[in-house]
Formats: C-alpha cells, sequence, structure tokens
C-alpha cells in the first residue's frame, strides 16, 4: 500500500480545520460589543462614524448622545470617552496556522489547522512528529494574523497632569477661505497677469485656470516691500448684494517666489486651492491676526436677529460647512466666533378654515458660527444642521458671543 501523498495530506488538513475556523469567525463576531470610544488625537466625529458605523453621515447619533460631553461638535479632545450608538470593534485577534504534513515513512495524520482567536492556541496535532526547523520557518511565514483594535486611552500615569490641547475659537484655515462683503471694490492692492509657465515653444503658456504649484506673474502695490516667501490671498468678485456690497471670494493663496523689481512683474506659486483662480483676479496680504483666540462664546439671551442674505456657491441644500453671508456687521458688535441659531420664526396660522388654530412654533434649522466680519456683513460658517431648511431669507439670532 502506498504512502499517502503530501498533497492528499495536505487537502484532508485543510477540510478538517473548517470547523474551527468557522467557530473562530463566529467568535470575532460575538466579542463586537464595545458601546465606548476614548478619542485620540487627530480624530473627528465624522471619522469616529465612519469607522465605527460605517456611516460618516450617522455623526450626529454620536454628537447626540453625548452632548454632556462634547460642548461644541466642531471640536472633541483627546481623552473624551464617548458613547456610541452601536457597537464599536474591540480588540480581536485571528491567528491561522497553517498544517504540517507528516512525513511519509511514518504513516501519522498530519496535524489539523488551529485557528484561535486571541489564545495563542498552538496546532495539536495527534501522533505528529516535531516540526524540523526548515518546517517551523515555512509555517511562519505562512501564518496569517487578522487584528483590529480599538486604540487605547492614554493611561492617568501617561497623561499626567497635562491638560487637554486648546484650540482657536476660528481656525485660521476657515477665516482665510472665507468669503466677506465689502464696498468700493480692492483696486490697488495687486492681481494675477498670467502664467509663469512656458510652453514648449519658449512662450508664456496661455493656461487660463490655474492648478496647485503653478507659477503665475502677479503685479504687486508697494512692490519695494514685498520679499521672498511673502503669501497673498486670491479674490475673486462675487454676488453684489442689495445695500450691503460686493462679496469677495478666497480662490487659494499664492507665495512669492521671486519679488518684483526693475519694473520686471513678480513670480509667484499657487500654493493653495479653494475654487477656480484665473487671471486678473485680486491680491490681498495673507492675515490671519483678526483670530486666534481661544476663548469661547457665553449664551447669551434675546440675541439680536440677522437674516441670511448669501449663500456660498448658491447649492440646493446647503449643510455643514457652507458659508452664508448675514446682514449683521461689525457695527451691531459681532465678533469672529459669535454663535448664530438659525430657525424658522413663529408663524401665525395660514389656515382659512381654521382660523383659530393655534400658530406654528418657532422650529430650529441650525446653527453657524461668525467667521469674517466686516463692516457690511458677517460671514459665518455652518456649523450643525436639524432641518434641511437653510436658505436665504432664513432668520439667524445670536445665541453666544464672545467675550
Amino acid at each position: 500500500m502506498r504512502n499517502p501523498t503530501l498533497r492528499t495530506l495536505l487537502v484532508a488538513a485543510s477540510i478538517g480545520a473548517l470547523p474551527s475556523a468557522l467557530a473562530a469567525q463566529q467568535q470575532v463576531k460575538a466579542d463586537t460589543t464595545g458601546q465606548n470610544h476614548s478619542v485620540i488625537k487627530g480624530e473627528t466625529l465624522w471619522g469616529i462614524a465612519q469607522q465605527f458605523l460605517s456611516n460618516p453621515f450617522r455623526w450626529p447619533e454620536i454628537y447626540n448622545l453625548n452632548k454632556s460631553t462634547i460642548a461644541n461638535p466642531h471640536w472633541i479632545y483627546p481623552g473624551q470617552v464617548l458613547r456610541l450608538p452601536g457597537g464599536s470593534v474591540t480588540g480581536v485577534t485571528v491567528t491561522v496556522t497553517p498544517p504540517v504534513a507528516a512525513t511519509p515513512d511514518s504513516g501519522a495524520k498530519a496535524d489539523t489547522m488551529a485557528v484561535a482567536a486571541d489564545t495563542g492556541a498552538k496546532a495539536a496535532g495527534a501522533g505528529a512528529r516535531p516540526m524540523t526547523a526548515e518546517q517551523e520557518m515555512s509555517a511562519m511565514n505562512k501564518s496569517t494574523m487578522f487584528t483590529r483594535r480599538e486604540a487605547p486611552a492614554p493611561s492617568s500615569e501617561e497623561l499626567g497632569n497635562e491638560k487637554p490641547p486648546v484650540f482657536p475659537t476660528v481656525r485660521s484655515g476657515e477665516y482665510v477661505r472665507a468669503p466677506f462683503v465689502l464696498q468700493g471694490g480692492t483696486k490697488g492692492l495687486g492681481r494675477i497677469m498670467k502664467s509663469a509657465d512656458l510652453d514648449p515653444s519658449g512662450d508664456m503658456s496661455s493656461t487660463s485656470i490655474f492648478q496647485a504649484y503653478d507659477k503665475v506673474l502677479v503685479r504687486l502695490s508697494g512692490a519695494a516691500t514685498a520679499k521672498a516667501g511673502d503669501r497673498f490671498v486670491v479674490l475673486s468678485e462675487g454676488d453684489a448684494l442689495p445695500g450691503q456690497g460686493q462679496v469677495m471670494v478666497p480662490t487659494g493663496v499664492v507665495e512669492l517666489t521671486q519679488p518684483p523689481a526693475d519694473g520686471a512683474a513678480g513670480v509667484a506659486t499657487v500654493v493653495q486651492l479653494f475654487g477656480e483662480m484665473h487671471p486678473d483676479q485680486v491680491l490681498v496680504p495673507f492675515d490671519t491676526s483678526a483670530v486666534g483666540s481661544t476663548q469661547r462664546p457665553q449664551p447669551v439671551d434675546g440675541g439680536r436677529w440677522a437674516t441670511i442674505t448669501w449663500i456660498l456657491a448658491s447649492p440646493v441644500l446647503p449643510t455643514m460647512q457652507s458659508y452664508a453671508v448675514l446682514d449683521l456687521t461689525a457695527a451691531d458688535g459681532v465678533k469672529p466666533g459669535d454663535e448664530f441659531e438659525i430657525f424658522r420664526a413663529r408663524q401665525a396660522s395660514a389656515n382659512p378654515d381654521h382660523p383659530n388654530d393655534p400658530a406654528d412654533p418657532e422650529i430650529a434649522i441650525g446653527r453657524a458660527q461668525a467667521i469674517k466680519v466686516t463692516p457690511y456683513g458677517t460671514t459665518a460658517l455652518i456649523t450643525s444642521q436639524v432641518q434641511p431648511a437653510i436658505n436665504v431669507g432664513m432668520v439667524a439670532r445670536v445665541s453666544a458671543k464672545m467675550p
């Protein structure tokens, strides 16, 4: 009688391992029942919802469960422990060790595959000879480990007395991107002339829409003071708002690499893009000195009302992270960081068949934060939303003010 071939032994061992493998998979599912998550540096509610709920748009569910912990869904901090609406994935390790065939002259059966979840169990084949060094190395190279672990919260010893990081109330990136309202235009501040890149014939490129890292020729006022490394925000003209002024929309940021000299234009590199950047768009100095405060706005009652007069890009359904212009100004006492409630005001019954019906109550729509404030309007960033009804003409009310 012939000894079984190595291939026959491996097939038999693999078939015998299937029940064990299935049991391990069931164990993985059974262990995914955690209900809390400790925030680590760099996380957002959006990312946590994607990781644990498989849908980033479910972040409001996490926020609603943790309102006593999260003051503003725009900011969460390392070390905060959040409740999750569903099961979070806990540490589960599954180790698969391939079968080891018995030597042909032993007549012994091959070891069966061992599948263990966080146990480190080893293959236990009845009657199998000890593996040679070569077989052990082969098994190690073929083993597969599947691990998904929730990052552990830092211990009190690791944290020591360190306080959570403090972030600015208005982030500089959101400030730079924010449109704003002016009157009288921005003439004389500088502009983009044309591309500074050459085409294959050696002429200046005819590019009319610039991309990141493109080089452009710029004309600057006060060129004598400009130096390499200076940055400028590029602006395009948006809509004209009756009674307010002209909306200026940032399209990106350029950095001066070669200052203007001897009557020649300066050369700049596009380092950030927010929208379509074209020749003749206006340049203003990059300046974030108006923001940087880490103080938090304090709730107020009976705040001033405002009307939404413009929304960036006129989306069909404006939502979180959209910029909106309000008709309150710096003269009304608005500061960057102030917060607004967006709502539909109380409305009397409009049913002619039931004129005595009670009025519709005030209905909350969302919240917004003042980012840029000029003498002609306030630009706010929508930070939360509970109704899909943010439109031009909607009203807002100051709900919290900066010190």
